[in-house]
């Protein structure tokens, strides 16, 4: 639902800990319930005056200090300066559905290709996000993820997204020990040690 999970470098991706605290039965499953009753719990967060509907000046907060790294134009450098990656929450990532080349805003770093989560959930476009609307795109986008419809996902099924695979990269595999012995940097044998 837009909320940002971040992990500094060298951590694993932070998917897990939205996981960890969505799945309150704690049972390795988030079921439909419990996906939308997280995305309430971060509502209320960016619901700073508790009116039950985030405004226009509510939004910008959002998109200007909760989650600035979603912004959808932003240069190769910002994004690569920036200090932490973010999981954009519930929001199938498959940049082959968009016309604009790839993933965009937040939809960089999360399941489903979603720009701007919080205020893609006002259905009536009135620029006025209520606590219905997002709940609503909270079971419309935990839909799109439960492609089984078993009413419930589990972390591990979910598809790396384009920020986890980018920050984890490709995984060259591990030297033998002898390898690694006669090489500890990890390269390729010296010549005298070849056949």
């Amino acid at each position: 639902m837009g909320e940002p999970f971040r992990a500094a470098a060298g951590q694993p991706y932070p998917s897990a800990a939205w996981a960890a605290g969505a799945d309150k039965d704690q049972d390795g499953w988030i079921s439909r319930g419990e996906f939308i009753a997280d995305a309430q719990r971060f509502f209320a967060t960016l619901d700073t005056d508790h009116d039950g509907r985030l405004t226009p000046e509510e939004v910008d907060a959002y998109e200007r200090n909760v989650a600035p790294e979603i912004a959808m134009y932003i240069t190769a450098a910002e994004r690569r300066d920036a200090p932490i990656v973010p999981v954009a929450r519930a929001t199938l990532l498959n940049p082959a559905d968009t016309s604009y080349g790839g993933a965009m805003g937040a939809g960089r770093y999360a399941w489903l290709n979603v720009p701007e989560p919080v205020a893609a959930a006002d259905a009536d476009v009135d620029r006025l996000v209520s606590a219905e609307e997002f709940a609503a795109a909270a079971g419309r986008r935990f839909d799109a993820l439960d492609h089984a419809g078993a009413g419930k996902l589990r972390l591990a099924d979910l598809p790396k997204t384009l920020a986890q695979q980018a920050a984890e990269g490709p995984c060259q595999p591990r030297p033998s020990d002898k390898r690694l012995a006669e090489n500890p940097n990890g390269g390729p044998p010296s010549d005298r040690t070849r056949p």
